[in-house]
């Protein structure tokens, strides 16, 4: 019996873990998605490091300032989270997605398609922390 009741508190929480993953993911890319870009960059760890939208070199750390600059120009970004998926491995989050919805850029040209999402995440204190990430486009061919 006292197997039972250590294996079920342990089942919940980890279910609260990945409910908090999942919370701390929808709100990184609302902060995103809303032009927040402290609250954004408050999300990632000071050594995070990763790929973002425009398909470029590999990034160290979140510059929220390059952020408002683009918000600024006129970058927006309008994304549905679809399949989520979070994995645990004890304090750290390992969470694959997919966005669909659209970029506009500077000048107003908007950019509609599925993006693939993929990030991991570690725990401090109370705090899921983006470590690494990938952002890329979901090709036609595997539509």
């Amino acid at each position: 019996m006292a197997l039972v009741l250590a294996y079920a508190f342990l089942a919940s929480g980890a279910a609260a873990q990945e409910a908090d993953v999942r919370r701390a993911i929808r709100e990184t890319l609302g902060a995103w998605s809303s032009g927040d870009f402290d609250r954004f960059a408050s999300y990632y760890h000071p050594q995070a490091r990763g790929f973002f939208l425009d398909g470029g070199v590999l990034l160290e750390g979140v510059d929220a300032e390059a952020l408002k600059a683009g918000y600024e120009a006129g970058v927006r970004a309008s994304f549905t989270l679809a399949d989520l998926d979070v994995r645990l491995f004890g304090d750290v989050a390992v969470s694959e997605a997919y966005l669909e919805g659209a970029l506009t850029l500077p000048g107003g040209a908007v950019r509609p398609g599925t993006w693939r999402y993929s990030e991991t995440r570690i725990r401090e204190g109370s705090t899921w922390k983006v470590v690494q990430f990938h952002f890329s486009p979901m090709t036609a061919a595997a539509r």
